[in-house]
């Protein structure tokens, strides 16, 4: 029996369907429909062996306890589900980690503020610190760590600005110690003083200097949900809105990265997904795309996977190298894959919204290419057989009302994009955490215009993607084809119902890819060096 616990909610204990992005479910609140339905939709339960401990992992969570079996601590991850099989009595210390334990994180902090409803995961998360064997443990002296990319959420600084979190906190008998940052090797020594009772620091930031080296990083030991495998952290982009951008970049060896790999395959893993800020810049010291790091990368990972998708890909990227992703597609596309997605930050049309908050996001491009560059990059995407997911930022510091205009603009040229677009208020994170959440009362006439037309666009792709996104044969995956469908359904009769419809007077029309027409590329203004 482990004496170190590390634990989720219900709702990041799950490979939601084996369908990464199904996950953005789960940032939704239980909304007209009861929420065990949205359960059997986003995050069905994970099966686990008999001791509790679950067949797959959040990635981030196997990288924790990888540092900690490395180091000889008796440290394993359970579903929250088997936790009183452990508390009171066999656990001292349980870590907790999540994306957003109280749903203030984009798009939880977006879906909430219009719903006015505690998104799914914040739910989720305070039902998992309230039961009574947690709450039996900590009275008798568990040591509670909690840690992960929203700990932030816990700091005495959001806890002033959310007095509602503070009372939370209180209510289960207070947090022993939050982290924030890159932890693999400093939690090593935090179990190690929470084992031998010794003081806890309540709350550590931990800058990019303690970020840790590749070498330090362990390899997970046991299977990551939907075979996501990190092959590389940080990014040199620099936007302002972003905590990604304050670590130094970091980029695995092929046979690190292989060893994970390996990991999910053993257990029948055939689809996985690569993680970075930018997949497309894997091995590159800079920000100009390697062919000869990438496409050896995608070599390696379809001799474990089936099927590959991206975690991220940034539009400037896409179109430094535009003629490298065809060159991508004829590794990853073939019987067994005819397409792949992608999230993609847009963020804004507007090219002095740009300038003010993200400058390095266009490079080597000029701001005044934006517009046209990802509308470039989405023919280049479509063509491609790449299918993303696009966000956009209500609501930044200085944002204007004709700098919605342009990003409304921008989303009607998009219109026939085979995509998601996802627009979520401003959360203050990375340079602009001083700033203040934008939340739904301080939404204008036209910040309201663009939400309704990206879920004008939303429902119209929807039905186009759904056959591509559910892509394996049985009557189990037409049962939740057609469940979806119908979903998808009921929201367009509901915006219909309530006015939230909106579509353009002019649309582009179909999107080409910028190859065709090689003398329309953007040029880039500064020098590129590989």
């Amino acid at each position: 029996m482990p004496e170190v616990v590390i634990t989720c909610d219900w709702t990041m204990m799950s490979n939601h369907h084996g369908k990464e992005f199904l996950g953005f479910g789960t940032t939704s609140p239980a909304y007209l429909l009861p929420e065990g339905v949205y359960q059997r939709m986003f995050f069905p339960k994970m099966p686990t062996d008999d001791h509790g401990y679950p067949n797959q992992a959040p990635y981030g969570m196997r990288k924790i306890e990888a540092s900690l079996l490395d180091a000889g601590f008796d440290a394993r991850i359970v579903h929250p589900s088997f936790l009183d099989r452990y508390m009171p009595g066999e656990a001292k210390v349980l870590l907790v980690s999540g994306h957003d334990y109280f749903g203030l994180n984009p798009p939880s902090s977006t879906f909430a503020g219009v719903m006015k409803k505690d998104p799914l995961n914040c739910v989720n998360f305070k039902r998992l610190l309230s039961q009574p064997h947690i709450l039996e443990a900590r009275r008798q002296g568990m040591k509670l760590i909690a840690g992960g990319p929203c700990a932030w959420q816990l700091s005495p600084a959001t806890q002033s600005k959310v007095p509602w979190i503070g009372e939370f906190v209180r209510s289960i008998g207070g947090i022993d110690s939050v982290v924030e940052g890159e932890a693999d090797v400093f939690v090593r020594e935090l179990v190690r003083k929470a084992l031998g009772d010794e003081f806890l620091p309540p709350h550590v930031i931990l800058s990019a200097k303690e970020a840790p080296k590749v070498e330090q990083i362990s390899s997970i030991r046991y299977p990551s949900v939907n075979g996501l495998i990190e092959i590389g952290r940080g990014c040199c982009r620099g936007c302002s809105f972003c905590s990604v951008t304050t670590r130094p970049t970091r980029w695995y060896p092929l046979e690190k990265i292989e060893q994970e790999l390996a990991v999910n395959a053993k257990i029948g893993t055939v689809k996985g997904l690569l993680h970075s800020d930018d997949v497309y810049f894997y091995g590159s010291p800079n920000i100009v795309p390697r062919e000869d790091k990438l496409i050896p990368l995608l070599k390696l990972a379809k001799r474990y996977y089936a099927q590959v998708g991206w975690s991220h890909v940034a539009v400037a990227s896409l179109m430094t190298k535009p003629h490298l992703l065809a060159k991508c597609g004829e590794v990853l596309l073939d019987e067994q894959q005819d397409w792949w997605g992608v999230e993609v930050g847009v963020e804004t049309g507007s090219p002095r919204m740009i300038t003010a908050a993200m400058p390095g996001k266009v490079a080597p491009f000029k701001a005044s290419q934006w517009p046209e560059l990802v509308v470039q990059a989405a023919g280049l995407m479509n063509d491609n057989k790449v299918f993303p997911a696009c966000t956009f930022i209500v609501g930044l510091p200085q944002e204007t009302q004709d700098d919605v205009l342009k990003t409304i603009d921008l989303i009607d040229d998009l219109w026939d994009f085979k995509a998601i677009l996802v627009p979520m208020f401003f959360v203050p994170l990375g340079h602009l955490k001083s700033k203040d959440w934008f939340s739904r009362d301080r939404l204008s006439p036209e910040q309201a215009e663009l939400f309704k037309r990206a879920l004008s666009h939303g429902i119209r792709q929807s039905k186009r993607l759904l056959r591509d996104f559910f892509d394996w044969e049985g009557q189990h995956t037409r049962a939740y084809r057609a469940g979806f469908r119908g979903f998808i359904g009921f929201l367009e009769l509901l915006s219909k119902m309530n006015g939230l419809g909106s579509e353009p007077d002019r649309a582009r029309g179909p999107l080409e890819s910028p190859l065709a027409h090689p003398e329309r590329l953007p040029v880039p203004t500064i020098p590129m060096r590989e």
